[in-house]
C-alpha cells in the first residue's frame, strides 16, 4: 500500500513540474543611476573658485530623484598643454578629489561650492573639473561635462567704496588694489566692473570696462536704496577674470534738491490789481509754484497762495493803490523742495 501512495504522488510532482513554465538566464541587475549633471560651471575670482550646476531631478529610469552626495574631482595637465581634455573614462580612471590635490580649502554647498586656493600650491597650475552626483538611493551619475581652467594669481580687491548722491547721479568712488591676493605680487589691473543691487541679486550695471577707479550712475529713483560692490578685472583681453567682491556700500537716493527758481517774471499792472506770469520751470518732478508778496513798510513777506499754483499765472487783486509791493515766487517739487524766490517790484 505504501509503495501505491508513494508511485502517486511522484506522479503527481511530475505533472505540476511539467505545467511551470522555464526560467531564463539569471539576468544583472540594472544600477539605479541619476542623470549626469550638464552645465557645470566654474569662475575664478581672486583667490576663489566659484563652481555651480543644476542637480539634476530624476535618476536615468524616470524615478525621482534625491541627490545625497556631490563629488568634484579634477585632473592636472602637465605643462603647457592646451586643448587636452581627457576623455570620460581617462577622467574617471585619472581625476581625484579636490581635498586630496592640496590647492586649497573647499567648501560644498547645494548646487554650488567654493575652492579657497593656497596661492603657493595652485597659481599656474592647469586642471580639468568634472562633477557627479550621488542618489539617496542609488548609484553615482556619470561624470558631468568636464571644465578645463589654468588658476591665475588676480587682485585683491578694490577698497574704500563710496557712494554720494547728486540730482541726476550716484557717483561712485573707489581705491585701486595695489597688490593680488598673495599679498605681495603687484596687481596688474585692466579696469573695473561695478555691481548693483535694489533688493535681489546684485547685477553689473557698466557696459564697458571702466578704465578709471569711479562710475555715475544715472539710472536710478529717488526714494530707492541700492548697494553697489566693484571687483576690480585682470587677465588677457581673451580671459578677463575679476578680483573678489569690494565691501558693500549701501545708499538710500534721497531727493534734497530744489528745483530751478522760476524765470522771467513779468507784472502788469491794472485797476482790478497785479497780474503775473512767468515762464513753466521743466523739473519732471515739479508739484507746483508759491507766491508771496512783501508790502513797503511790512517786514515779512505774505504767502498768497494757500495751495501750489499749478499754471505759471497769478492774479493778485488785494492790492492797494500807490503802494510798492515786491513779489517773490518760488519753484516746488513733490518731495516738498522749493527753490531760491525770483523777485519782482511792483508799484500800483
Amino acid at each position: 500500500m505504501k509503495k501505491l501512495l508513494l508511485a502517486f504522488f511522484a506522479c503527481l510532482v511530475i505533472i505540476f513540474c511539467s505545467g511551470c513554465g522555464r526560467k531564463g538566464p539569471l539576468q544583472e541587475p540594472v544600477p539605479r543611476a541619476p542623470h549626469k549633471v550638464e552645465d557645470f560651471k566654474i569662475v575664478q575670482r581672486g583667490a576663489k573658485l566659484f563652481f555651480s550646476w543644476t542637480n539634476p531631478v530624476s535618476y536615468l529610469d524616470g524615478n525621482p530623484l534625491e541627490v545625497s552626495n556631490t563629488e568634484i574631482r579634477a585632473v592636472e595637465i602637465a605643462g603647457e598643454q592646451s586643448g587636452h581634455e581627457p576623455g570620460r573614462a581617462e577622467f574617471s580612471r585619472k581625476a581625484r578629489p579636490l581635498a586630496e590635490l592640496k590647492i586649497g580649502q573647499f567648501e560644498i554647498r547645494n548646487s554650488g561650492a567654493v575652492l579657497n586656493l593656497d596661492p603657493e600650491r595652485s597659481i599656474g597650475r592647469k586642471f580639468v573639473f568634472g562633477l557627479r552626483v550621488k542618489g539617496k538611493k542609488g548609484d553615482w551619475s556619470e561624470f558631468s561635462n568636464l571644465v578645463e581652467l589654468r588658476l591665475l594669481l588676480l587682485p585683491l580687491p578694490p577698497e574704500k567704496v563710496k557712494a554720494e548722491c547728486f540730482e541726476n547721479k550716484i557717483f561712485l568712488s573707489w581705491q585701486p588694489p595695489i597688490y593680488c591676493f598673495d599679498g605681495k605680487t603687484m596687481a596688474e589691473i585692466r579696469g573695473f566692473n561695478v555691481y548693483r543691487s535694489s533688493g535681489g541679486d546684485f547685477q553689473k550695471i557698466n557696459t564697458a570696462l571702466l578704465t578709471e577707479p569711479a562710475y555715475e550712475d544715472r539710472n536710478f529713483s529717488f526714494g530707492q536704496t541700492y548697494r553697489y560692490l566693484v571687483r576690480a578685472v585682470s587677465g588677457s583681453v581673451s580671459d578677463l577674470r575679476e578680483s573678489e567682491d569690494s565691501e558693500i556700500v549701501e545708499i538710500t537716493a534721497r531727493d534734497i534738491f530744489p528745483p530751478e527758481p522760476p524765470a522771467e517774471i513779468q507784472a502788469i499792472v491794472s485797476g482790478d490789481g497785479v497780474r503775473l506770469s512767468w515762464l513753466p520751470n521743466r523739473e519732471n518732478d515739479l508739484a507746483g509754484y508759491r507766491v508771496y508778496r512783501l508790502k513797503e513798510g511790512e517786514i515779512r513777506p505774505l504767502l498768497l497762495t494757500a495751495e501750489l499754483l499749478l499754471n505759471p499765472i497769478f492774479h493778485d487783486s488785494s492790492v492797494e493803490k500807490n503802494c510798492l509791493y515786491v513779489y517773490s515766487i518760488t519753484s516746488v517739487d513733490k518731495s516738498g523742495n522749493e527753490s531760491p524766490p525770483e523777485k519782482i517790484q511792483v508799484r500800483t
